[in-house]
């Protein structure tokens, strides 16, 4: 596999090399093209994307290879560039890079994901999409990167409504399965990207949310159901701060729908924290991980746990929100974590969570 710090160098020359303004070097009729194109017009991008696909696919002169990346993702971004012209370009693309992008060659891979994703269009994604399926796609590497411009896809993507809850639950099924944390953590920054985008219904963001609660949950159940110490945890570290601050902004009602299955992955999380103890004690960086998974996992659930039974909170005592969980994580007091626990446990099991 290639090394990671050398496929971040590979993503990052993505957003550097295509930070100024594009323009293309093709013909500004074709661009700006809001009909079909003609016979003529089809010759002269097919003689363009032959040049510059087959220098991806086979040039072994690197700055060949990177000429021509440039070139044809700044046809994409051309300003004047209009959705029919990128679909015909992207339409085209698949069929000269859908092998490529396939391929065991994961540096000419990510350039022709790379070139795909800029069509901006649900078509070239999609073909993008499917390299973060463990069982389509053997290579962890690829999964990363294919997440990850899935993820910065969703910024300026030309797609309908109902496709980011499509896209979404597609990525959502791609968690089921996937053992590399890097992986994890870009899938679900991905399906949160989707749900952070500006234009995006409520409605359309409620259910890009719920595939993003879904997800955590089936990995949480994944993950306790082993009896060691899961890196895993450390994609779940992340997510969840997200998470927390979504749930601070939701409406009351939105709250209440994924209530029932968010606080039934967090107690999943905090229970296998409590069987995985040793191991997870036994490695530092993993320990610190676990430890600050469960400080998210206690502040989301007493959040949830305030608005789903507010009369259990009306006359607690001041230090009734003081933290348990991490503290006792972090001092090692076994006994301590074990009885919260169980008592977040025996509160979700109850109504009004109990399903």
């Amino acid at each position: 596999m290639i090394p990671r710090i050398l496929l971040a160098a590979l993503l990052l020359s993505a957003s550097v090399g295509t930070s100024a303004v594009a323009q293309s070097s093709l013909d500004r009729a074709i661009v700006s093209a809001t009909t079909p194109l003609s016979a003529a017009q089809k010759a002269t991008l097919g003689e363009f994307l032959s040049k510059h696909t087959d220098a991806i696919k086979n040039s072994t002169v690197a700055a060949e290879v990177e000429e021509s990346r440039w070139a044809l993702v700044s046809a994409a971004r051309d300003p004047a560039a209009t959705p029919t012209f990128r679909k015909a370009y992207a339409q085209a693309l698949i069929a000269d890079l859908a092998g490529t992008v396939k391929s065991r060659d994961l540096r000419r891979s990510i350039h022709a994901m790379q070139v795909l994703r800029f069509t901006r269009t649900p078509e070239g994604l999609d073909l993008v999409v499917e390299r973060t399926v463990p069982a389509s796609e053997s290579d962890a590497g690829k999964r990363i990167a294919a997440a990850s411009l899935v993820a910065d896809a969703f910024e300026d993507l030309d797609a309908s409504n109902g496709y980011y809850e499509t896209i979404t639950r597609k990525l959502k099924d791609a968690t089921t399965g996937e053992t590399d944390v890097l992986a994890l953590q870009q899938k679900f920054a991905a399906i949160a990207s989707a749900a952070h985008r500006k234009d995006l219904p409520a409605e359309n963001a409620r259910a890009v949310r719920k595939n993003l609660i879904d997800a955590i949950a089936l990995l949480a159940k994944s993950i306790r159901s082993g009896s060691t110490a899961d890196p895993r945890v450390q994609a779940v570290q992340r997510v969840l701060v997200g998470v927390r601050n979504d749930l601070l902004e939701m409406p009351q009602t939105e709250r209440a729908a994924v209530a029932k299955t968010l606080a039934a992955a967090l107690t999943d999380l905090v229970s296998a924290a409590n069987t995985q103890w040793s191991s997870a004690h036994a490695a530092a960086g993993l320990s610190a991980s676990y430890g600050s998974t469960m400080n998210s996992c206690e502040v989301l659930l007493r959040l949830i746990d305030r608005a789903e039974r507010p009369a259990a909170y009306t006359s607690a005592k001041p230090d009734a929100d003081q933290r348990v969980l991490t503290p006792a994580w972090e001092a090692k007091e076994k006994a301590k974590f074990e009885a919260e626990s169980k008592r977040w446990s025996d509160i979700i099991a109850a109504a009004p969570y109990k399903a």
